[in-house]
């Protein structure tokens, strides 16, 4: 049986979990705003309850991002340092695809995770139901409503259901309902970001294979490319 933790950022904070294979054995969280001066009591305390120290630990995962910029280099930074101490591997998770993934629903057209990237941007991942293909990028948001439109419903799919999910699907909700109508399709509450669990589940996944082991994790900042995508559409 492996131990390990999971660590991610989230726009508001940071979580920490420990898990023993794929079951989550407790996770904690903390502000923000007190995430560099509490994070290692927060760790210190979360191994303390559950009777384990970082040499039980086989591996440290992470939501690489992408996300808020400050918070997302803090944890990264502890993460790194952590992983340098113990030289225990490190697993990065990209953060959109996991609440892509863990999100998407096979009953709707197309699963749409957007997380807010500042100054009218988001960031997103598109997924079609029954495929594999997914597309990942930034892009104002504005455009990328647009654009969504035009090819899956204006002339391809005009009655597709397509899910919104993350922090962006919160913040331009009423944008999102005026062009799409009952098209447009919003779980309650709307998750903001992927869960720790789902950090946790992708890791071990990893680990098992023993795929992305590394010795130091570097923040996924998308707006440092036009984009990213596996293949179409060619309109992104």
């Amino acid at each position: 049986m492996n131990k390990f933790l999971a660590i991610q950022h989230t726009y508001q904070g940071i979580e920490l979990a420990l898990f023993q294979d794929s079951r989550l054995l407790e996770k904690v969280y903390d502000d923000k705003k007190r995430a560099s001066k509490n994070f290692i009591h927060l760790l210190t305390s979360l191994l303390k309850n559950n009777t384990c120290t970082l040499e039980d630990i086989s591996f440290i995962a992470a939501n690489k991002g992408p996300g808020p910029f400050t918070t997302l280099r803090v944890v990264l930074a502890s993460v790194n340092g952590l992983g340098f101490a113990t030289k225990k591997p490190l697993i990065g998770i990209d953060g959109l695809m996991a609440l892509l993934q863990e999100y998407q629903d096979d009953k709707h057209s197309f699963t749409v995770a957007l997380l807010d990237a500042f100054s009218g941007d988001v960031y997103f991942g598109i997924e079609a139901a029954g495929l594999s293909d997914r597309y990942i990028g930034y892009k104002n948001n504005v455009l990328l409503l647009e654009e969504l439109y035009a090819l899956y419903l204006d002339a391809q799919c005009p009655e597709a259901k397509i899910q919104f999910v993350g922090n962006g699907a919160i913040k331009y909700k009423s944008e999102i309902h005026a062009m799409f109508g009952n098209n447009a399709i919003f779980l309650d509450p709307i998750p903001e970001h992927c869960s720790i669990e789902q950090i946790g589940k992708l890791a071990f996944k990893q680990w098992n294979h023993s795929e992305g082991l590394s010795d130091q994790l570097l923040p996924m900042y998308l707006k440092q490319m036009a984009f990213k995508k596996p293949e179409k559409p060619s309109s992104f």
